[in-house]
């Protein structure tokens, strides 16, 4: 159901929608989603038609790659965000704890995006990165692999380092062929290194490396209760790794015979509904935000900046609006799954100028952050010229599937006329100003909703519900004609992915 409010109105039916408006005025809209609102879309939905199936294959082998007398562990180990995993189940552990794990392995085959994780994780760990984990990640590339070393907290603070110096152009980078050579290796934990932060100490062919926790992050604590191989838990291909001879905190295991260690989804084949760069972004008649069943949401990846096509959006036709209007929107959210290097933005946005970084004509919210932190909600603008802003932090969200309650305020009058962007995330408030030349560029709104972030990355899986936004004068409770004129708003068509300055 749909309704727009205003104190002096008249009320007309259309289209089975109750609408309050006056005419020359601003208007709130709500939704509940109840039944498909047929928003307009941009490449918003195309995953459907690219399912693709992933194998898993990993556990007990009699075989030996490895090195060593017959008997491993490993196989086929494909990135997905399915958890799969062969562990050994072990008396709780903590990031109090002091822990050491040691091994051979070997990779006989590696395609780009692919990747496994070993160590110490929790029997619910889910995602990327990995909360309750401390482990090393095998990342393939295509005949070859390098080695992370990495960490998550339960409150999915993540952090770590490599077995390399940063540079990915270096010689001294160590990237191995995935000829089947064994490799020894050594993972230790000492809560006491760093200076009591804690501290990660990997050693691979005998050149030891090391990483201390993010201060804090210790504090934040971890619970691991499984040790074994895991699947990285984002989009991607197979790999091909086996392990022998782990001793795992004094207990030696050889696999001369079967372990009967715990697998989960660790043999099998399932279709891959989340697949790159596909988004499937659109209304759904589910209930993840909370409240009755009929909500927006789904997955939208991270577009690249030198694709435009593969930008989208999902957004409500709202008139005509620009930083003379008052804009006031509120609602529910939840972020269900996410990997590291992703984000959406919501709020106010150009139909014709949505591809950018942020696109030009934005006011609303982003959702996004550093890999070591999470997801940030923010507030960010964007003028119709090249002006941009964003706070640097703000309320931490995690991709846990709990609801949040937010409200989101432009007033144009306030910071002395310039305009500022209110934003209220679960009781946290942030406010931000803009900047006088933002206000004399101004922006054309003329949707709201959902638009990719175009910077490259991985995805989210986001979903809201019981919306309430302000509509322009022109809105149209039908949603029918309102699509602005490019050239009406001093714009003019610039190739077909987008708008330029007329």
């Amino acid at each position: 159901m749909r309704w727009g409010f205003e104190a002096m109105s008249k009320l007309a039916v259309i289209a089975g929608w109750a609408v309050v408006a006056a005419a020359g005025e601003t208007t709130q809209v709500r939704e509940d989603f109840a039944r498909d609102p047929r928003w307009d879309g941009r490449n918003n939905v195309s995953a459907p038609a690219v399912r693709r199936m992933t194998v898993q294959d990993f556990g007990y082998s009699a075989t030996n790659h490895a090195g060593g007398e017959p008997g491993e562990i490993g196989g086929r180990i494909s990135r997905s965000l399915t958890p799969a995993f062969y562990a050994r189940p072990i008396p709780p552990r903590t990031l109090n704890d002091r822990l050491r794990a040691s091994g051979r392995l070997a990779v006989t085959q590696s395609e780009g995006g692919s990747g496994a994780l070993i160590g110490w994780f929790n029997h619910d760990s889910r995602g990327w990165r990995t909360p309750n984990s401390l482990v090393f990640r095998i990342d393939g590339e295509a005949n070859k692999f390098r080695v992370f070393f990495e960490y998550g907290t339960q409150t999915w603070k993540t952090g770590g380092g490599t077995t390399f110096d940063g540079d990915y152009q270096t010689t001294k980078t160590p990237l191995h062929a995935t000829d089947g050579t064994p490799h020894t290796w050594t993972l230790e934990y000492d809560p006491d290194g760093a200076a009591g932060r804690g501290e990660i100490i990997f050693t691979l062919d005998g050149m030891a490396y090391r990483a201390p926790l993010v201060p804090g992050h210790r504090a934040e604590g971890a619970v691991f209760d499984r040790f074994g191989v895991m699947n990285v838990q984002i989009s991607g291909s197979p790999l091909t790794l086996w392990l022998d001879d782990i001793e795992v905190e004094g207990t030696k295991a050889t696999f001369d015979r079967n372990p009967g260690w715990e697998g989960r989804g660790n043999r099998g084949t399932l279709e891959e509904r989340v697949v790159r760069p596909h988004h499937d972004f659109t209304w759904r008649n589910s209930a993840h935000a909370g409240g009755s069943p009929g909500e927006i949401g789904g997955i939208a990846w991270r577009a690249e900046q030198d694709r435009p096509s593969e930008a989208c959006y999902y957004g409500a036709r709202v008139g005509r609006l620009t930083l003379d209007d008052e804009l006031e929107a509120s609602g529910r959210m939840c972020l269900r799954s996410a990997a590291v290097d992703s984000g959406i933005l919501f709020g106010w946005f150009n139909s014709g100028t949505y591809i950018g970084t942020p696109p030009r004509s934005f006011v609303g919210m982003f959702i996004e952050g550093p890999s070591e932190v999470g997801h940030y909600a923010r507030p960010v603008w964007a003028d119709l010229g090249k002006g941009q802003g964003v706070m640097p932090r703000g309320p931490i969200i995690h991709p846990d599937g709990k609801v949040h309650q937010w409200r989101l305020r432009f007033s144009p009058k306030a910071a002395d006329g310039r305009g500022r962007i209110t934003l209220t995330f679960d009781g946290e408030l942030l406010e931000v100003d803009l900047p006088l030349e933002a206000r004399k560029a101004g922006a054309l709104l003329d949707r709201f909703g959902m638009v990719s972030w175009q910077r490259g990355g991985q995805f989210v899986e986001m979903y809201f519900d019981d919306l309430s936004y302000t509509a322009g004068r022109d809105w149209d409770a039908a949603g029918i004609d309102d699509d602005p004129d490019p050239e009406e708003q001093g714009l003019s068509r610039s190739g077909p992915t987008g708008y330029a300055d007329g």
